[in-house]
């Protein structure tokens, strides 16, 4: 008899381990496109886990990074990922184009009152006016990006014709100050983040700024998901966005805390210094999109 009862109670505790097995591989895995700026709160879940309860119980997740929108939305159109972190002004631009794609929260706002996007340029020898671009390059993270929309809007506020009197170049937030230093472009973007850094060396100067030509505040990062996962994968998905509101949380109540877990992840390759003092960017704490 006890035999009997060992053999069943081995039978049972083999069934429970399977039926975990099962439940773990039936846990879907979300794969995420990340991006290069202004949404710490979505970084904030690879760095402090503790605020992703939701984490291998609704959702799994395979983090991948971009350099800007347009390399984002290429990976997505081929069916790398299933949901993304770009530019909101992008997510219109990609749907004007019938691009398959729903936006589910916010994840960061562009305003005058938090972090934004300066467009940076030679103090001594520079362009002193918009005007004074006719003629040059003007560096963008990525083709059909924010920073070219924002970029065209400051051109015409100078008086130029963005199709017309200037050249475009794709340059990384981290190369602009080096690339402007070496005369490859006349100015280039780079947010809030990273202007202290170039600014600090007293060679540059911030020529315009995203709201000089849309003095209006607008949603900057949007997450977002192809339609067709969301509908196989909407608990995927909630948990996601439940673990994500929770990181907002944190970032907007503990912020000098949350930068330096970033820090200490290495997910901002910044001094410490000048990112526990930049300026943070506004946010939802809901994550809800502002559609006006």
């Amino acid at each position: 008899m006890p035999r009997i009862m060992k053999r069943a109670a081995g039978l049972a505790l083999a069934t429970l381990a399977l039926a975990d097995v099962a439940i773990a591989q039936s846990v879907p895995t979300i794969r995420f496109g990340r991006q290069t700026a202004a949404e710490d709160n979505v970084w904030l879940m690879i760095a402090k886990p503790d605020l992703t309860p939701n984490l291998n119980k609704s959702y799994k997740i395979e983090w991948n990074q971009f350099r800007a929108s347009d390399v984002a939305f290429k990976a997505y159109q081929g069916g790398q990922i299933d949901m993304l972190t770009t530019a909101c002004n992008s997510v219109i631009t990609a749907a004007s184009k019938e691009v398959e794609i729903k936006v589910v929260a916010s994840a960061s706002r562009e305003t005058q009152a938090g972090a934004r996007t300066q467009y940076l340029s030679k103090k001594d020898g520079g362009p002193g006016s918009i005007a004074d671009l006719k003629g040059k390059i003007v560096g963008i993270v990525g083709h059909r990006t924010a920073t070219e929309l924002w970029a065209r809007m400051a051109l015409k506020s100078g008086g130029l014709d963005p199709d017309k009197d200037v050249q475009w170049a794709v340059v990384p937030f981290a190369s602009v100050g080096d690339a402007v230093r070496a005369d490859r472009i006349a100015v280039g973007a780079v947010p809030d983040l990273f202007a202290p850094t170039q600014l600090a060396k007293g060679d540059l100067k911030i020529l315009f700024s995203s709201k000089t030509g849309m003095p209006f505040d607008e949603e900057l990062i949007c997450v977002s998901a192809n339609p067709a996962f969301i509908a196989k994968n909407a608990a995927a998905v909630r948990g996601f966005l439940a673990d994500l509101t929770t990181a907002t949380t944190y970032l907007t109540t503990n912020r000098d805390a949350a930068r330096k877990a970033l820090l200490e992840a290495k997910l901002v390759q910044l001094p410490p210094d000048i990112y526990l003092s930049s300026p943070e960017y506004v946010r939802d704490p809901n994550l809800r999109i502002d559609l006006g």
